[in-house]
């Protein structure tokens, strides 16, 4: 258990039935589902992360309508 911090958290009463339903479908426990739901999460967010240093990386639209015009 040397990964493993043990945590107690308080959860809004819909929100620990969503996930008991969810962890049912699933097969696993509460607690095992709720490892999922944050690092799928988490995995969103970070993807988020990179998808917007990409997107400032690339040039605007209107440097590509530029670039078009010079070369006409």
């Amino acid at each position: 258990m040397g990964d493993i911090v043990r945590s107690q958290c308080r959860l809004p009463r819909e929100l620990n039935e969503w996930l008991i339903e969810r962890a049912k479908q699933e097969a696993r426990s509460k607690n095992a589902q709720l490892v999922v739901e944050l690092r799928t999460r988490r995995a969103e967010l970070e993807d988020e992360a990179v998808c917007k240093g990409c997107a400032s990386d690339a040039p605007t639209l209107p440097m590509l309508r530029e670039e078009v015009s010079e070369g006409d």
